[in-house]
C-alpha cells in the first residue's frame, strides 16, 4: 500500500482525474502506435500550427516541469497519472494556458545524483514526440501542441511517454507518479501554478547549491555528452563543475552518475590532463578528446572563452 501524503503543503490543489497505465516493462509504449516518437520530430510549432501552448510569455513563464527522487517507495503509485484541469480534447483551438507537470520517481539505487538525468528523460518525452514543440526548461517551459497530432494526442499519453522514457533511459527508476495541472481559471489559473512554483522553488536551490561547492581544478575528471551528434555530427559538449552543456539540462553531478550508469552510452569520461592556460581554462585532456570526438574538426578549446577558441557547447 502507499502512503498517501500531499504533494504541496501550503496548497490545496483541487482533485484531478485519475488514470492507471500499464506498469509492465513490454507495454511502456503500448496504445501509442498512432504517434510518432523518436529525434525526427525534434522541432517547433509556429504560430498558426498549434492546437494547445502550455506556458510561455503569455503567462510570464509561470509553468514548470519538476522531477524528484522519493526516498520511500510506499509514497508513489507506479503508473498513477493524475489531471488537474481539462484534457486536451475539452480544450477550445488556440487555447494558451500555464501548467505544471510534477513527477515522483523511486528506484533502490536511484539518488538525487541520478535526478536530471532522470529529467532528461521527462524532457525528451517532449521534444521527440510527433506535433510537439518546447522552448525552455524547469521554471520557463513553454509547449505547444499541433493540431495535425491533437485528434491523436492526449495529456494521459504524454504522461506516459514521459514515463517510458524516464524508464527507458535510466533502468533504475521503478517508479513513476505524475500530476499534470492544467492552469484555467477554474483550477486557479496562473496564480495556484505560481503557489506550486514557490514550494518547488527551494528544491531545485537546494540542488543547484551542491553544484557550486566544488570547481574545475578539484576534479581530475570532465565529462563530455555526444546525443546532439544527430543534429550537429561535429559537436560534443564538455562538462565541468563550472560549465554545463548547450541543452542546459545535465549539471558535473548527473554527468557522473550517466557514466557510472552506462559507460558506453553518449556520455564520456575526459581525463582533465595539464592546464594549459589555467585563466582561458585549457587542458590537454580536453583538447585530445574533443578532437577524437569532433570528426577532428576542433583542435583547442578555452572553456572560460566566447571568443577565443570557445567550446562547442
Amino acid at each position: 500500500m502507499s502512503t498517501v501524503k500531499p504533494w504541496y503543503t501550503t496548497v490545496k490543489l483541487p482533485p484531478g482525474k485519475v488514470h492507471q497505465l500499464d506498469t509492465g516493462l513490454d507495454n511502456l509504449f503500448a496504445g501509442l502506435e498512432d504517434v510518432g516518437i523518436g529525434p525526427r520530430y525534434v522541432g517547433e510549432i509556429r504560430k498558426g500550427q498549434w492546437y494547445a501552448e502550455l506556458g510561455g510569455p503569455k503567462h510570464e513563464y509561470k509553468s514548470y516541469i519538476f522531477v524528484e527522487v522519493s526516498t520511500d517507495a510506499e509514497e508513489i503509485v507506479d503508473g498513477r497519472v493524475e489531471i488537474i484541469g481539462p484534457e486536451l480534447d475539452e480544450l477550445a483551438p488556440e487555447t494558451s494556458l500555464p501548467f505544471a507537470a510534477h513527477i515522483k520517481t523511486w528506484g533502490p539505487q536511484l539518488s538525487d545524483d541520478l535526478l536530471e538525468f532522470v529529467e532528461r528523460g521527462a524532457v525528451m518525452g517532449f521534444l521527440f514526440t510527433e506535433g510537439w514543440g518546447l522552448v525552455g526548461a524547469r521554471t520557463n517551459m513553454w509547449l505547444r501542441v499541433s493540431k495535425e497530432v491533437k485528434p491523436r494526442m492526449s495529456w494521459l499519453k504524454m504522461a506516459q511517454i514521459m514515463r517510458a522514457n524516464m524508464i527507458s533511459l535510466c533502468p533504475l527508476v521503478e517508479k513513476v507518479e505524475i500530476k499534470w495541472v492544467v492552469g484555467t481559471p477554474e483550477v486557479g489559473g496562473k496564480e495556484l501554478i505560481s503557489k506550486m512554483l514557490e514550494e518547488v522553488l527551494p528544491k531545485w536551490e537546494a540542488i543547484d547549491a551542491k553544484t557550486k561547492q566544488i570547481g574545475d581544478e578539484d576534479v581530475d575528471n570532465f565529462y563530455g555528452c555526444t546525443i546532439c551528434k544527430m543534429i550537429a555530427p561535429n559537436h560534443a559538449c564538455i562538462v565541468t563543475p563550472s560549465l554545463i552543456p548547450y541543452c542546459g539540462v545535465m549539471s558535473y553531478f548527473t554527468a557522473k552518475a550517466m557514466y557510472a550508469v552506462d559507460p558506453y552510452g553518449y556520455v564520456f569520461e575526459i581525463p582533465r590532463g595539464d592546464a594549459v592556460d589555467p585563466l582561458g581554462g585549457r587542458y590537454s585532456g580536453v583538447d585530445e578528446a574533443i578532437w577524437e570526438r569532433s570528426e577532428h574538426r576542433h583542435r583547442i578549446f578555452h572553456l572560460h572563452s566566447t571568443i577565443k577558441y570557445p567550446t562547442t557547447n
